[in-house]
């Protein structure tokens, strides 16, 4: 994890932070059972009680950590973006995605996408009932689509596509719109497809390969 990232939440009084190995594995504990306990019932409905029962731990302890439930969401956000910028990272430095045809690789990473986020589903559940009570919950999420985005621009350029001012802004919007149909899925139901219906799959990674423009490179090997 970036150290920025790990010393984030103790700066701005989200928790504080755990030293030793029992207690960062209680810690991980909590952030396991809230992500689940969101899951079922939603960020407001969610009790801590509930928190710390489902990790086999106190409520005390539980306070111990976190000043309070908004403050447990947002050390739990600081993990997830953590986690989700490292998988980024290692999805793009396999050597495949310098050798599979684009098509597959664009593929790959929507099959990747969907099934991280439907594993932690009550996150984004959490994350949309706190925005829509005015809490500024987007810049972690629009930080990870720049990165990803960023990540695509370089990939097409090791694999020889020829990149322009614009492509960045269209890897950015492409990557957003392809997070932003398999949040909503998630959320609301499947519209077309559900989120782990290959067809799905199929629909995005063509998403992302016409909308940057590389329906002739696509197919062909690097």
């Amino acid at each position: 994890m970036p150290k920025e990232a790990e010393d984030e939440p103790a700066e701005k009084g989200w928790a504080r932070p755990a030293y030793q190995v029992r207690s960062r594995q209680q810690r991980d504990r909590l952030m396991k059972a809230g992500e689940r306990v969101f899951a079922e019932r939603g960020f407001w409905q969610a009790h801590v009680a509930d928190i710390a029962k489902r990790a086999g731990c106190s409520v005390g302890s539980f306070y111990r950590r976190f000043k309070d439930k908004e403050a447990f969401f947002f050390a739990l956000q600081t993990d997830m973006a953590a986690h989700a910028e490292a998988n980024i990272a290692r999805f793009f430095d396999d050597p495949a995605c310098r050798e599979e045809p684009l098509g597959l690789v664009f593929l790959r990473l929507v099959r990747n996408t969907a099934r991280t986020m439907k594993g932690i589903e009550g996150y984004y559940r959490a994350l949309f009932e706190l925005s829509l009570r005015g809490q500024d919950v987007w810049p972690l999420m629009r930080r990870l689509e720049v990165i990803e985005a960023a990540y695509v621009v370089a990939l097409l350029e090791a694999r020889g596509v020829s990149v322009d001012p614009r492509t960045q802004e269209a890897a950015h919007l492409a990557i957003r719109m392809m997070h932003g149909h398999i949040i909503s899925n998630l959320l609301h139901g499947p519209g077309p497809y559900a989120v782990d219906d290959p067809r799905l799959h199929d629909e995005l990674a063509l998403m992302l390969v016409r909308y940057l423009g590389l329906e002739e490179v696509a197919k062909a090997p690097g």
